[in-house]
């Protein structure tokens, strides 16, 4: 039997149900190994579990990500928030289909992750992982910013605007899809440079090899300019200061739902591809 791990979101109301519910629907299906409503998934892991659940919303299964480090595990994400990208299953789909978790194989998509670090002139390193997105943010006086990016050691840019979005192919359809980015396919093994509001429209989106080292420095920053990682940690970005994005060493393991395709919740959820003239709410 499997052995499976499930956390949850202690801020969601319908958490500790949803977690009845999931611990009454694995009982002969599989060893339960650890089961609280907590975002401390690394306590997890010294119970050795082959699979773990997330209950919450997409910010509960990138904050899941973040604890397990090198140390990743396949995950399911069971959507108790608004869009559940990334946290696809509901409650209801687990228990009327949920039995291919137990058949055989895992369907498990790998994603490539960033591993970031800030090195800073002033201060220490600071080094992180991203699922989605590393952003570069102008911040207050809200001045533009102007940033060089070189890649391996060649320039690749020179940009002036709001910021820089660097991204994986699982944050192709968060932020940089907002600024205007390419929709990457989620097993990609690519990053994503969108500029934020740029000044000239020379500089457009570039995908590139997730192999690459990708250095930003701010040659003009603003008192208030940032980093932020996956939208949960920033870090002040100022002049001289540098940006490293490599490849994490460990890939983002999410089980996907083989009854659906990969282009199911683009289609369903972000209304990609849809006719305006078939949306509801029309005037």
């Amino acid at each position: 039997m499997r052995r499976v791990a499930i956390i949850g979101s202690p801020e969601k109301d319908s958490a500790a149900e949803t977690m009845e519910r999931l611990q009454r629907w694995l009982e002969g299906r599989a060893e339960i190994v650890f089961a609280k409503l907590t975002y401390d998934s690394d306590k997890v892991l010294r119970e050795r579990p082959d699979l773990l659940f997330v209950l919450g919303g997409d910010g509960t299964l990138i904050g899941a990500v973040h604890k397990l480090c090198e140390k990743q595990l396949p995950i399911v994400g069971i959507n108790l928030g608004k869009l559940g990208y990334l946290a696809e299953f509901t409650i209801d789909q687990i228990e009327n289909e949920g039995d291919f978790l137990f058949d055989g194989e895992l369907p498990v998509t790998r994603r490539v992750m960033l591993r970031a670090r800030l090195e800073q002139n002033d201060g220490p390193s600071f080094e992180t992982l991203a699922v989605n997105d590393c952003v570069v943010l102008s911040g207050p006086p809200f001045r533009m910013v102007e940033l060089t990016v070189e890649a391996d050691g060649d320039q690749v840019s020179e940009i002036r605007g709001d910021g820089l979005i660097i991204a994986t192919a699982s944050g192709s359809t968060a932020h940089n899809l907002s600024a205007g980015g390419p929709i990457l396919e989620p097993t990609a093994e690519a990053f994503i440079l969108t500029p934020i509001c740029p000044h000239t429209l020379t500089f457009r989106p570039l995908a590139m090899d997730a192999r690459r080292r990708i250095v930003v420095r701010a040659t003009q920053a603003n008192e208030g300019t940032t980093v932020a990682f996956d939208g949960h940690v920033r870090r002040p970005f100022q002049i001289s200061d540098r940006l490293v994005i490599t490849r994490y060493p460990a890939d983002f393991l999410l089980v996907r739902n083989p009854r659906h395709s990969i282009w199911r919740a683009l289609r369903r959820k972000l209304m990609w591809g849809q006719n305006p003239r078939n949306g509801e709410g029309m005037m």
